[in-house]
Order: structure tokens, then sequence, then C-alpha cells
């Protein structure tokens, strides 16, 4: 029986994750309490139980001391007095453990105790292991449903799975209304120990919020190409969040918005419609500073460092937007770059006389996070010279996942360039032109024949237009209503039969026969010398009449 009270303790230990010797211990120390009453109420009494057999034996412990120095009987004694109850030898400091007989109600009672102790111990076991949970879970994002609404909505009281949260009315949205079974996502703000366990306190209006709900919805934010710089909130009506990217070619407000608003929209929803305004952060100062105040147009702006104040000019038509709505805008601004703004109307500096500081240009391209020491490391780590083929995995990690050091360039050698046949041909040429010209400028130039193109027709070669090819058949048909009239003046006949061409056809007669009446004299010296030769002739003859 008792045996199975050993195995019984043991068996619940192991599956509550508890400690058997702790839990033994505490049950001695329980069985010690409940067996104080009547003689033994003011004795110290110990009980110990075998860990193998589960035998129980109770003890009464005393304490020798000298006879002057014993103040109560009941937990200490002299030397004379031990050697009198069978404990002969004892001197002052020693301990005498007196047997006690069991009783029959020592069973009973030691299985109460060991229920009662076993079950306080994994009460706060399990409080231990709340706390340390949600200790590590402070400052991240969890899920609850909504357990009970306190009147007057002075807390809500959440159930997160293994404990209860506490949303009290400081932390809550104004402007939302919770239900009881309403699923809401909340941010833990803090956790510490009570009476009653750990409690852990959890916030809807906390800006972390809005930081957390970022990197759930937006990758580029959970893998830090895009960073958030800032956060400025009114929970519940309007919120602003300055970001930068850290890597080229990738825009931070872009990848927040999403494909038509989608990742922003989510967040919106999550928040209850509260508005959220994207702007980028700048390094200069002044240009963050007229990026906080979008969507209000900025048209001077001068930073007083000494008092900590922006001074903002916008257009008089502009100015109820910079400031916002009961000054929201130009608060949340104030609030995200930490520093007082103090917004005018353009007129205003214009009739005053002051100068106008207009905003620099913002900056649109990605700010990378400096990794000078993660670079020097990579360069000391890599070897001197890596094969191109392999330069992409001379270093652990995928290829763009480690910054590249910066090594000096290898000497590059220089390689003979083979030239194609079409290039050497012309290489000859290039380097054979000075000789060339020496040569030509040594022999006397012989005369060249200038032949002066008619202003009517096009020059050969080329292609020719539509256009310009009726331009050609119509001068040739001139040409040859020319000669008949020439030939009708001089009493000639006109061949019968087609149009004869004006240019004698290439490559020989191509077997037509010809009979020598039948060519004319001009005819030939025109094929030989072109028709400018037959029109010569007659500016000559006109002469001589």
């Amino acid at each position: 029986m008792k045996n199975e009270f050993v195995i019984a303790i043991t068996q619940l230990s192991a599956e509550k994750n508890l400690d058997s010797d702790t839990v033994f211990a505490a049950v001695e120390s329980a069985m010690a309490s409940a067996l104080k009453k009547d003689d033994l109420q003011w004795a110290d009494v110990v009980v110990k139980i075998n860990r193998d057999s589960g035998d129980i034996e109770t003890f009464r412990r005393y304490e020798v001391m000298a006879d002057d120095d014993i103040e109560d009987d009941e937990i200490q004694m002299s030397p004379e007095r031990a050697a009198k109850m069978g404990f002969p030898g004892k001197q002052a400091g020693d301990e005498v453990l007196e047997r006690l007989e069991s009783t029959p109600n020592q069973g009973r009672i030691a299985a109460q105790t060991a229920k009662q102790v076993v079950l306080q111990r994994l009460r706060e076991a399990e409080r231990e292991s709340v706390f340390e949970d949600f200790t590590g879970k402070e400052g991240e994002l969890v899920s609850g449903t909504v357990l009970r609404v306190e009147g007057g909505r002075r807390q809500v009281i959440l159930d997160l799975g293994r404990t209860e949260a506490v949303l009290p009315a400081s932390e809550q949205i104004r402007a939302e209304h919770y239900r009881v079974g309403q699923r809401l996502r909340v941010f833990v703000k803090e956790v510490y120990k009570a009476s009653k366990g750990p409690q852990v306190v959890v916030s809807r209006s906390n800006p972390a919020l809005l930081r957390r709900l970022f990197e759930l919805e937006i990758p580029e934010i959970a893998r830090g190409v895009v960073e958030i710089m800032g956060i400025s909130r009114d929970a519940g009506y309007r919120a602003k969040v300055a970001v930068v990217s850290r890597q080229h070619g990738i825009d931070p407000i872009g990848a927040c918005v999403g494909v038509r608003g989608a990742r922003i929209q989510n967040i919106i929803n999550e928040l209850g419609g509260e508005r959220i305004d994207i702007i980028r952060w700048d390094p200069v100062e002044e240009a963050y500073v007229a990026n906080a105040l979008s969507p209000a147009e900025v048209v001077s702006i001068r930073l007083d460092r000494d008092e900590n104040t922006a001074y903002i000019a916008v257009p008089d038509k502009q100015l109820s937007l910079a400031i916002g709505k009961e000054g929201q805008n130009a608060r949340l601004a104030a609030k995200l770059t930490g520093r007082r703004i103090d917004i005018r109307p353009e007129s205003a500096l214009i009739q005053a006389g002051e100068d106008m500081y207009p905003p620099p240009e913002p900056n649109m391209e990605a700010i990378p996070v400096e990794r000078a020491a993660a670079a020097s490391a990579a360069v000391e780590t890599a070897p001197e010279r890596v094969a191109p083929s392999q330069a992409a995995y001379a270093r652990p990690g995928l290829p763009g996942e480690h910054p590249k050091p910066e090594v000096a360039p290898a000497p590059v050698e220089e390689e003979e360039v083979r030239l194609t046949p079409e290039q050497e041909i012309l290489a000859e040429i290039v380097e054979a032109e000075p000789e060339v010209e020496e040569a030509v400028a040594a022999e006397p130039e012989p005369p060249v024949r200038v032949e002066r193109p008619r202003a009517d027709r096009p020059a050969a070669g080329g292609l020719r237009f539509a256009e310009e090819i009726r331009e050609v058949q119509r001068s040739e048909d001139e040409d040859e209503a020319n000669r008949r009239d020439r030939r009708k003046r001089r009493g000639g006949t006109t061949p019968a039969g087609p149009a004869r061409p004006a240019r004698p056809p290439r490559g020989g007669t191509s077997g037509r026969r010809f009979d020598l009446d039948d060519i004319d004299e001009e005819e030939i010296e025109a094929a030989l010398h072109g028709d400018d030769f037959l029109d010569d002739e007659d500016d000559d003859e006109g002469d001589d009449y």
C-alpha cells in the first residue's frame, strides 16, 4: 500500500514536469505540520518517507544545550536528560531524534497531505511557467478573446489561452467598442508577479502595436529591407509612420502600401479605420520635417536648433490642411520629428519682408546600413584570389547576403586580340594610306574629266521612290519628243514601232538584228556620248539660224 503511494507520487511528478524530490520534501513538511496536535503542539516534528519502501517514520527533534542556556524544554534538552532518554554521550550542539509511535490515522493524513501538496506545487509550477513564457513575449503581438468587460470600460479581461490578460482603460482605443467573444490583437506591454499569479498587461493604443502590425503584414519590413524610423500615433484617429529603404531599387512607401493599397488596408481594418500617413524619412532634417507635414506643401522652412523649433511657411490655402483638425497634423509631425513646429501662411512672410528658405529636394535613393566592420572581417577571412566561377561561393551564405570585400584589382594581362579577315584588310589599308598619299603627291596629276549631272535627273545609285521614278519617266518622254521635233524640222522620218529606249541595253544586242540603214548617226553619237551631246549640237544649230 505504501509502496503504491510512492509510485503514485513519482508518476504524477513526471506527468506534471515536477521534481519528485521536491514533491517528497513538501509532503514530509506538510505531514509534520499536520501531526502537531495535543502534546506535540509545540514540538519540532520531523517526518521521513523512505523513497524505496514507502515507510513513513516520525521523530521529535531536540537540540542539546547546556542547562544555563535552555529556554524551551519542548525543543531543547541538557546532556544529562539526553542520557536518561537513552542518548548518552551527547554534547552541546548535537541533535536528538526521538521516535514517535505511528498512529492509525497516519496513513490517511499522509494521503490527504500529499494530495494538497501536489496540487499546490502544480499551481505554483504553472504560474511560474506562465510568467516565464509571457516575460519572453513582452513587446510582442498576441491574439486573445474578450472574456468580460467591466462596467464603465474600466478594464477588459482577455483570454490568452494559458492565462488571462488585462486591458486597462488607458491602453484602450477610445473609438472602439468591445464585446464578449470578440477576437483582438494586442501588444504585451508588461508582465509581473502578483499574489494571484502572474499578471499580463496588454495595450491597443501603444505605437509599438502599429510597428508589429507593419512587420506582420509587410515582408520587406520583416526582412529589414525597409526600416521604420519613427511612429507618432493618435490611437483610433490618425498616425504617421516614417520609413526608409535600405536596398537600392525598392520604394519604401510603395512597399508599405502594396498593390492597390492591399497591405495598408489590412492594418487599417485591424485598427478600426485609423488613418495612417506613410512618409519618407530623410537624413536632412529640413526635408524630414517638410515630409512630416504632408499632405500639406511647404514653401519655406528654417530650423532653429538652439530653440529646437522649425519655422515653416505654407500656402495660404493649405494653412488649415497643415495644422489639421484640432491641430492633429502639426502635433503628430512635431512628435514624429521631435521638434516644435511654428506654421505661418506664405503671405505673412511676404508682408513682413522675411527671407524664404525653400525646402531641399527630398532624397529618393536608398540609404544602406553601414557595414564597414562586417566588410573588413570578410576581407580578412576571404582568400586572396578566387576563380570567377566560384566568386559567389567564396564566403558562406547565398550570393548577395554578405557584403562584398573591397579587394585591390589584380593586374590585367593584355591578351592578343585576334582580328577578322575584314578587319586585317582595313588595318593594312589604314597603314598604307600615308605612303599612297606621298606617291600621289610626287606624280603629276592627270587631267580629270568632270561630267555635269543634269539638274532634271536624280543622281544615280541608291533607292528611288515612286515620285522620283515618275519624274525620270517624264523627263525621258520629253527628251524623246524633242528628238522627234528636231528630226521633223530636218526633214527626217521617225522610225516606226515602239519607242526606243533612251540608253542601249546592257549585255549586247541580246539576239536582235539591225540594219545599217536603220541606224542614225545621231543615235550612235547619243549612245556613245550621252544625251548631252545632242543638246549641245542643237544649241549650236540654233545659233546658226
